[in-house]
């Protein structure tokens, strides 16, 4: 829309005065473009375009910032439905891998769908965790968003045999192609005609990527000024995988690796050594991520359905963590997500 546009008398509208939001009732927001060119009362210039705000809550863009656009629409009414007792109900293992869209016309319906909750949901900017897959820059710019595209890469899958042990079929040779594939897929993103898609480095996860992997990755995203983001702490077993490969928490490994810093979005960080379920004998990790400025993607909505949730929300603001939202899985609806965080905080 390039004419000038009114929208009137606006039930509430919240916006932003230099240093916190506000709340307006019964004000006019008028924009030209992707320019806001007056907020307040009784705009009396012209305009091409009057709209009536008189039923309507106008706010700024909401920013998702994890989401895997591409594969949790086909899952819903499934996962879920299932427990994983032998994986202390983590779904990642048995049930994850089992439902996936397995070609590109699976993944672009699971994306479309998506993309309309969030749409709908008020959000504007998305991070999108997905693997590459035709057509995907060209659906997110058609969409009208702000996306981050994250092609997902790592060295090894994870599988069960029998719904209590994790197995790890290790291939770095295929990792190492993933990333390349990844770095090209970012390149495209930032160097799109749409001018609203850029990227963000993205192994998968703390327990399937090795430490070359790591390094590299995170090197590539320091040299192109890029962020950084990893799932770690998401459940006990990949705590307790940790702890055996390398004697220390998946968060305290991260920084050894010198990969946490402020570029650094970890999800979703909610196994750190202090956590009631691990019983652990350390409580070195709120710490490390508040002094190293790593950012926390929290989503509440997916590990809720799982009995799962932060130790907790204020303890990790009372250590002056970051925690940022996103909505991880269907729906894609980040004012549920918001409310359901703030839900969960007053639990646990």
């Amino acid at each position: 829309v390039t004419e000038r546009t009114a929208l009137r008398n606006i039930a509430w509208l919240v916006v932003w005065d230099g240093s916190r939001h506000v709340y307006l009732r019964d004000a006019d927001l008028v924009f030209e473009g992707c320019e806001i060119v007056f907020i307040g009362e009784n705009y009396a210039d012209r305009a091409e375009r009057e709209l009536n705000g008189e039923d309507l809550l106008v706010i700024p863009g909401l920013v998702d910032i994890h989401s895997h656009l591409s594969s949790e629409a086909i899952r819903k009414g499934i996962t879920d439905e299932t427990v994983s007792p032998g994986f202390w109900h983590s779904s990642l293992y048995e049930h994850l891998p089992v439902f996936d869209p397995l070609d590109d016309a699976g993944r672009m319906a699971c994306l479309n769908v998506s993309m309309s909750e969030l749409l709908l949901s008020g959000v504007t900017t998305v991070a999108d965790l997905s693997p590459p897959f035709e057509g995907w820059l060209e659906a997110l710019a058609e969409s009208g968003m702000r996306a981050v595209i994250a092609p997902l890469f790592r060295d090894a899958r994870w599988y069960t045999r029998n719904g209590h042990s994790l197995e790890y079929d290790w291939d770095e040779a295929a990792g190492r192609k993933a990333f390349r594939r990844a770095q090209r897929m970012i390149e495209q993103a930032i160097s799109h005609p749409c001018g609203r898609i850029s990227g963000m480095v993205s192994p998968s996860q703390v327990d399937t990527c090795g430490e070359e992997l790591l390094r590299d990755s995170h090197a590539f995203a320091k040299e192109r000024n890029l962020p950084w983001t990893i799932h770690a702490a998401q459940s006990v077993t990949e705590f307790l995988e940790m702890q055996r490969r390398h004697g220390t928490t998946p968060i305290q490994w991260l920084d050894d690796l010198g990969v946490l810093d402020e570029r650094s979005t970890i999800a979703h960080c909610i196994f750190l050594d202090h956590h009631p379920w691990l019983h652990w004998t350390s409580q070195r990790d709120l710490g490390l991520l508040a002094e190293t400025e790593a950012t926390i993607a929290h989503c509440p909505t997916v590990f809720s359905r799982r009995g799962i949730a932060l130790n907790t929300f204020g303890t990790y603001l009372d250590h002056g963590v970051r925690l940022a939202v996103g909505t991880d899985t269907y729906p894609h609806n980040m004012l549920d997500e918001v409310r359901t965080t703030a839900i969960v905080a007053r639990i646990a």
